[in-house]
């Protein structure tokens, strides 16, 4: 996949542990990333309280360090609690929302320059909270729109409105805008036939004036348009652009690196430090050996 492609939801993630392979690139220092590690663990420890920290602080001699490649072709290192947990069978966090996103994603932070951002299904509505606005300024806040449109939607007076967390087909979330008394039951509501028809003269004349100044292009942002359009002008509309989708990519191969904290390597056998134990050893290795000397003539004197 392209760098400067969208992330595809739809693909099919492998069987985990099947990507394991040898990934380009050399592992960090193991020092530096032992201080990121504990200055992370600090932070955690003043966000939760202190009963909680067993349940939700990992112990440094638990992790395991990994090299990930995504589709992207960006490689970065991630690390787990076990050294089978493979990287693309756990979820991690999108940095923008703070929700988890689907199993083997993870938010690639290498500016791939993609700014489209493509549209999904809202599948589920969530959490709501009320936020309060000041009353509109007078003058357009928008260097593209007009005094006259502006003054259509301006609200001269503060004003409140509603914001649902929003999970989207495409496993990541977002947040809606709707008017104080919309319900999810309620469906969105539509504009008259007459209406729509207007504004899709208005929209394709919008358009041919942009291709007549050679701005021209078909995007994401054209193409949501239509599909509102054809099912009229649904409010809140039924999909929304997903940010996540242009940063998050699949893991595509990880390669283990090894314990954060190294492990002792086991004892093979007994150590001998002093002349008295190897005597000892001795000792007991010569009686063993008088014992099945003696059971032997014991056993020919009696045949």
């Amino acid at each position: 996949m392209h760098a400067t492609e969208n992330h595809d939801p739809t693909a099919k993630a492998p069987a985990t542990g099947s990507l394991l392979k040898r990934v380009p690139g050399r592992a960090r220092a193991q020092k530096k990333v032992r201080e990121e590690f504990e200055k992370d663990v600090e932070e955690m420890r003043q966000r939760y309280e202190r009963a909680l920290w067993p349940l939700l602080i990992p112990n440094a001699g638990d992790i395991f360090r990994w090299r990930v490649q995504l589709e992207c072709g960006c490689t970065h290192e991630l690390l787990t609690r076990e050294e089978d947990e493979y990287p693309d069978g756990r979820s991690y966090r999108d940095p923008m929302t703070g929700r988890r996103l689907p199993v083997g994603e993870y938010w690639c932070p290498t500016d791939h320059g993609s700014t489209q951002k493509p549209y999904r299904d809202i599948v589920e509505w969530g959490d709501r909270k009320i936020l309060e606005f000041p009353a509109d300024s007078e003058e357009s806040e928008y260097d593209w729109m007009d005094a006259e449109t502006w003054a259509k939607i301006r609200k001269p007076e503060p004003h409140s409105s509603m914001f649902w967390q929003v999970k989207l087909a495409c496993g990541h979330y977002g947040q809606v805008c709707t008017d104080m008394d919309w319900k999810p039951e309620d469906g969105p509501k539509k504009v008259s036939e007459e209406r729509i028809t207007q504004m899709r003269r208005d929209f394709e004349e919008l358009w041919a004036a942009e291709e007549g100044n050679g701005r021209h292009h078909e995007d994401p942002e054209r193409e949501h348009i239509r599909k509102m359009l054809d099912l009229r002008w649904p409010r809140p509309e039924t999909e929304l652009d997903c940010y996540t989708c242009t940063n998050v990519r699949r893991i595509t191969g990880y390669q283990r690196i090894g314990w954060l904290v190294p492990k002792a390597k086991p004892a093979t056998a007994q150590v001998l430090n002093t002349d008295r134990e190897k005597v000892a050893v001795q000792l007991a290795a010569a009686e063993t050996e008088v014992r099945r000397l003696r059971k032997q003539l014991e056993a020919t004197e009696e045949a």
